[in-house]
């Protein structure tokens, strides 16, 4: 791997230990999210760290590190790379470049220099340059936000067995097993504050400010790929 010049980010999946244990706990949040980069094509990627979900924290000095998964352990041990992320010209935005030089995949992690919290994301596919993979299907994209976005941090899907290895703080509904009626859960995400039930230990889902392909591809994952009436509601 080549070390990037410049910084990165990509959010998602925090692992540590209880938020009881450090006092506090944070969610990262991924602003674009690529569906694959590209070997040898530096790419920036912009993110955010919320302390309890919520308050932007502005004073850190966030790094990652990425390594390839389709490679031996000893290779794998050896083949990485830590960027130091630098604060955005948007407040509250932290940037890093990546620039992956072989095909295949890897894993990025990200410490948040916060409390000693990290976060993994699931393998990205790294393709040729100017070799455009498939498009994932709106599932698989589901999936890739639903660690990305940070939805994984606050709500449990162990029906999902790469999301069930990842460490989470359980403070929103669980989604383990369940479906949502469509409409309702296109609301709940793109104004997480329509209709709000009282919060659970004064955490509240943020407003991410997605996209509607992001909400109809998180929809998607969350529904297991249906399209659903059901009258189930967080």
């Amino acid at each position: 791997m080549k070390r990037a010049l410049g910084v990165l980010a990509l959010g998602g999946l925090l692992t540590a230990a209880t938020p009881a244990a450090f006092g506090g706990w944070a969610v990262v949040t991924i602003l674009d999210v690529p569906e694959y980069l590209e070997a040898g094509k530096p790419t920036t990627i912009a993110f955010k760290i919320r302390q309890h979900g919520r308050t932007l924290l502005w004073d850190l000095s966030p790094s990652v590190t990425f390594h390839r998964d389709d490679v031996g352990l000893i290779r794998r041990i050896f083949q990485r790379d830590r960027v130091e992320a630098t604060k955005g010209s948007k407040y509250g935005v932290y940037e890093a470049t990546i620039t992956p030089d072989e095909t295949g995949e890897v894993t990025l992690t990200i410490d948040t220099d916060f409390r000693g919290l990290k976060l993994q994301l699931l393998p990205m596919r790294v393709v040729e340059a100017e070799h455009a993979p498939p498009a994932l299907s709106p599932f698989e994209r589901g999936r890739q936000l639903f660690a990305a976005k940070g939805c994984v941090t606050c709500h449990e899907k162990n029906d999902d067995p790469a999301l069930a290895k990842l460490q989470t703080f359980k403070v929103g509904p669980y989604l383990t097993g369940r479906t949502f009626p469509t409409d309702y859960l296109v609301m709940k995400i793109k104004n997480p504050a329509e209709n709000r039930s009282a919060p659970v230990n004064n955490v509240v889902m943020p407003q991410l400010e997605l996209g509607v392909a992001d909400i109809e591809a998180l929809v998607s994952f969350i529904n297991a790929g249906h399209v659903t009436d059901n009258t189930d509601s967080p």
